[in-house]
């Protein structure tokens, strides 16, 4: 069997720094400034990926969610109490279809379901998250089309 071979010595990345490391890119002393710099960078990426989300999403009330939702939703928590998914105290009406500001559908009482902080916190969280990942076809170009994204020859 063969010994793993070591890789050969090479300069830390950090400008001007003289040090040689064998594993990594920087030296005992920059590698934490490297850790800092790369977690700020992130930060600051994710702070301006929420800020641009933000300001392109409409407030609350022009989504519909007004005084005449709030009172249909304390009606419907009333009657429904109940997570229907853990059995919890419910607190949040949720919209088993996403509305996406189709109002015949935010206001269909059938697509409605009482769901807990958590229980509701986790279906939104999968639903973004799919949303995100699932890619989407293109308008006008149906399944089992020569040009859809999904056809394989």
């Amino acid at each position: 069997m063969l010994a793993p071979t070591k890789r050969a010595p090479r300069p830390c990345a950090h400008p001007g720094c003289m040090d040689w490391v064998t594993k990594g890119s920087y030296c005992d002393r920059h590698y934490a400034e490297w850790q800092e710099r790369r977690r700020q960078m992130r930060d600051e990426a994710r702070k301006k990926y929420l800020a641009d989300c933000d300001a392109r999403r409409q407030n609350a009330s022009r989504r519909g969610y007004n005084s005449a939702w709030n009172k249909a939703r304390r009606s419907y928590l009333i009657k429904h109490p109940i997570c229907v998914e853990c059995g919890k105290p419910a607190t949040e009406v949720d919209h088993i279809i996403p509305h996406k500001g189709d109002y015949s559908l935010f206001w269909n009482a059938e697509n409605w379901q009482s769901l807990c902080h958590e229980c509701h916190s986790r279906k939104t969280y999968r639903e973004v998250t799919q949303a995100r990942t699932k890619p989407q076809p293109r308008e006008g170009i149906q399944p089992g089309d020569d040009m859809h994204i999904f056809y394989i020859k």
